[in-house]
């Protein structure tokens, strides 16, 4: 991927952050990918609707689009450069939340401002793999983005509810604003069942922690893997679901958001990028 492609990546990612939050939902999210796509030689899309994410169990993002009026979608993007290695696919899954109101852990009204930015994480796959797939490289490479609103209303998920996963493993949401990294869970599940991914890179606004530790021209970058970086953190108990979306503890916070999702990744290669700092 050359420089050029990078660069028009990086700014078509940021002209999806500055579409209004009343105007860009999960729906007009998915068909301005599909209306890019589309025409793109040797690219296949798929979009999910509520009822396919109903039907695929998808139980995570259905529990934080609970508050919406506007129904959740998932994109899939696939391109397949190495046909005689097909079980070799590099899975991007993004965090596209259209906008965080933080459900009933309701956000101060300082910490609203540039919530519309929440779905650069999906964005951010979206374009990273229109331009990797520009060149026709020898790779295979699916990216999976999960949208939906986090907003409050009659049937909002509750907090110390029990969720049941894509996964099967259950969650305790013990914050509804710790939303993004239940999206992306079932975003990694769909990935590893559905299109047989054997590594994975999410991309994700996921904690104000890595901002606090990095600065807002830095990605925090965490993995499973030693030959990338260093191993994350253990994951934290509860005592009535197989794990709990948010810590005990006040710090870690961008290391405790990534050992969350490697509890969905089943042991394969696996880089997070938190890019709340630079989004």
């Amino acid at each position: 991927m050359g420089e050029e492609e990078v660069i028009q990546a990086i700014v078509e990612g940021i002209l999806f952050g500055t579409h209004q939050p009343t105007k860009l939902h999960a729906k007009e999210f998915a068909e301005a990918v599909k209306d890019k796509f589309s025409k793109v030689k040797d690219i296949e899309i798929e979009i999910l609707d509520k009822k396919q994410i109903e039907k695929n169990k998808m139980g995570l993002l259905l529990a934080v689009n609970a508050g919406s009026h506007h129904e959740p979608r998932v994109v899939i993007l696939r391109y397949f450069g190495d046909k005689k290695n097909k079980k070799d696919i590099l899975g991007l899954v993004g965090k596209g939340i259209t906008f965080d109101s933080g459900g009933y852990d309701l956000k101060p009204s300082q910490y609203l401002q540039c919530m519309k930015f929440d779905m650069s994480g999906a964005a951010a796959v979206c374009t990273s793999f229109l331009a990797l797939t520009k060149k026709k490289p020898k790779i295979n490479v699916v990216a999976v983005a999960c949208l939906t609103e986090n907003a409050i209303g009659g049937h909002a998920t509750l907090t110390e509810s029990v969720i049941e996963s894509m996964s099967g493993k259950t969650v305790e949401i013990n914050n509804t604003d710790a939303e993004g990294r239940l999206v992306l869970a079932d975003g990694i599940t769909y990935a590893i069942e559905k299109e047989k991914v054997n590594k994975i890179v999410t991309a994700a606004t996921l904690t104000g922690a890595v901002v606090a530790a990095l600065g807002e021209n830095l990605t925090g970058v965490l993995t499973n893997d030693r030959k990338f970086y260093r191993k994350l953190p253990l994951k934290e108990n509860t005592s009535i679901a197989d794990i709990s979306n948010i810590s005990s503890s006040r710090y870690m916070g961008a290391s405790n958001g990534a050992a969350f999702l490697q509890e969905f990744v089943e042991n394969l290669p696996f880089i997070h990028c938190d890019i709340a700092g630079t989004a």
